[in-house]
């Protein structure tokens, strides 16, 4: 991998949690269908805990929810038909497997 692409990926998903993360909050605030009011209480912090990255190419997407703070245990999953990317991923720190 060239270094622009790792820190394009990079910079790509830093801004894509903060984006997720605005957005699911509010969802995964309760088990109704209503949407969370000003005087709803914030969703618990670690209401999401395990996440699957079916293409986690470099480990960005563990990276960024490791960098903005969120409590996350991320699987990195690199399909077999990709570029191996996984000794990357595994350098970085995370853990991760090969799929088909």
């Amino acid at each position: 991998a060239r270094r622009d692409e790792f820190d394009e990926d990079d910079v790509h998903w830093k801004s894509t949690v903060r984006n997720y993360w605005s957005l699911l909050s509010p969802l995964i605030f309760s088990d109704h269908p209503k949407r969370p009011g000003d005087e709803d209480p914030s969703p618990p912090y670690n209401m999401l805990r395990n996440v699957m990255d079916m293409n986690a190419r470099f480990g960005g997407f563990n990276a960024a929810l490791l960098d903005s703070g969120k409590s996350v245990w991320v699987m990195n999953v690199v399909p077999v038909a990709n570029p191996n990317y996984l000794p990357l991923i595994l350098d970085r720190g995370f853990i991760g497997v090969l799929h088909d």
